[in-house]
């Protein structure tokens, strides 16, 4: 697979040829230790037929079993030891980066979960910190050298916590574990605050948690620009209903230093909207809702997530929260909604779109007191395109201006069907053009296509998966007697 690299104007990720790279991932955190061979071919297979072409795993994670070992019961670490890694355990590791590789996907790889430096649980359950200071650059140097060969493997250090966590700072843990993977992937010492040209090369980025008493919730959030190792933007938008994702993806675009930034963890499908009370969940809306509005503010991808895939929930571990298996969650609506935005991107290059805002005559006018009502605009100057994402359908005056006189071609995408609805010629007379959405209401959302070329307003369908093979994918494996 080629290498991905950032963009000459930082906003993005371009392959060899200068093409920009479609980011669709899945949060996927604990297939090496959850999901066995079989199952992970399935899964893959899946998640290819539905456009996705990321993978966010960690290697270590403790979050569903404290031992973190393999599906074979192989532990990551004897003796519980960081630099004493275990190479059973590593082999499957190997196992599922290849077979990635070989379907096409991308892999976000965090080597440590960032429990395994805090020492703390979601739950308040205190342990010894595996990762330290001390240990952070031999694990590091170990991991990179490990997979210094494979073009497909991106990386992320954090792990749904903040570098400093509960007034201790664990700042220099991972900058001693980015350094150590500098060494590992490319053999030089580099320094965390220096040459930020060649870590580049490295592509590595910092998975925060959503800080409730703050809000913060970016990589950046407690990292200055003197972080040479940190070249992209993660956004952990978090699991709460009334979150403004476009107002956080558009605090990072305008930054001074321009780095690529993407939501990496927004709500997931099927989690609970609030805790401990668990009676209410996210459905595909929030997903489509996220991804739209990050996309259109100067995201250059989008993550998705499931409740029981991150975790890689079995039949036994159903439960109130948790009501679908992992392969029940791969069929879950808001993951098939993902292939429209794929081929909704692979149509457009919107990674070279740029947020307008200003053309919403109508949402200038009133206060956004309700996020679910928020209209989100973006414009492709150098085609003449104009998209606006519309969350519950209704109205728009829309300022078109900035096209040439004459006449205008309008179209609906249905987000929800991935079908283009109501493509219909109008006349440009004045500054702003009236836009009514095909329906309106709760769920109802469209995406506004605006062009001067006929033929420019459409989304063409397309097929990601593996052929003949794909078409015939199914599940037969009886969990209720594996489980027993």
């Amino acid at each position: 697979m080629e290498k991905l690299r950032i963009s000459k104007n930082g906003r993005y990720f371009v392959n060899d040829n200068g093409q920009p790279f479609c980011w669709l991932a899945d949060t996927a955190w604990t297939l090496p230790q959850r999901l066995k061979w079989d199952d992970i071919e399935y899964y893959m297979k899946k998640r290819k037929s539905q456009g996705f072409t990321v993978l966010q795993i960690v290697a270590l994670d403790p979050e569903r079993d404290e031992e973190m070992r393999s599906p074979a019961g192989v532990k990551a670490l004897k003796e519980n030891d960081l630099n004493k890694p275990n190479e059973e355990y590593f082999r499957y590791l190997d196992w599922i980066l290849d077979r990635a590789e070989a379907y096409g996907f991308y892999v976000l790889l965090l080597p440590v979960w960032g429990q395994l430096v805090v020492g703390e649980n979601w739950m308040g359950e205190t342990f010894g910190k595996t990762v330290t200071a001390e240990n952070a650059y031999q694990y590091g140097r170990w991991i990179g050298d490990r997979y210094k060969e494979k073009n497909n493997i991106l990386w992320c250090l954090g792990g749904d916590r903040q570098p400093i966590h509960k007034g201790t700072d664990y700042r220099d843990v991972w900058r001693r574990l980015a350094e150590g993977l500098a060494i590992g992937i490319t053999g030089r010492e580099l320094k965390y605050n220096r040459e930020p040209e060649v870590w580049k090369e490295l592509l590595i980025t910092y998975h925060a948690c959503y800080e409730m008493e703050t809000g913060e919730c970016s990589t950046m959030s407690y990292w200055t620009d003197e972080e040479a190792w940190i070249s992209f933007i993660m956004l952990q938008s978090g699991h709460g209903k009334g979150i403004r994702n476009y107002d956080l993806v558009k605090k990072e675009y305008d930054r001074q230093q321009t780095m690529p930034v993407w939501d990496g963890e927004p709500a997931y499908e099927m989690m609970p909207t609030s805790w401990p009370v668990m009676t209410e969940f996210h459905g595909s809306w929030i997903v489509r809702k996220r991804a739209y509005w990050s996309l259109f503010s100067g995201a250059f991808g989008y993550t998705y997530g499931h409740a029981s895939m991150w975790c890689s929930i079995s039949e036994a571990e159903r439960n109130e929260g948790t009501t679908y298996t992992w392969a029940e969650a791969l069929e879950a609506e808001g993951a098939k909604q993902m292939k429209y935005l794929r081929d909704f991107q692979e149509s457009y290059p919107l990674q070279r779109c740029v947020p307008c805002q200003k053309v919403l005559v109508s949402q200038a006018k009133q206060p956004e007191d309700i996020p679910d009502e928020h209209k989100q605009a973006c414009w492709l100057e150098d085609s003449g395109l104009l998209f606006v994402y519309f969350p519950q359908g209704g109205s728009e005056e829309i300022d078109i201006s900035r096209l040439e006189p004459g006449k205008v071609y309008i179209g609906w995408m249905n987000p929800r069907s991935g079908r283009m609805e109501q493509v219909r010629e109008t006349e440009r007379k004045d500054a702003a053009l009236h836009c009514q959405a095909p329906t309106e209401g709760v769920e109802e959302d469209w995406i506004l296509i605006l062009s001067k070329h006929k033929d420019a307003v459409r989304v063409d369908c397309r097929s990601y998966g593996c052929g003949e093979e794909e078409r015939a994918v199914q599940k037969i494996f009886n969990w209720k007697e594996e489980t027993e």
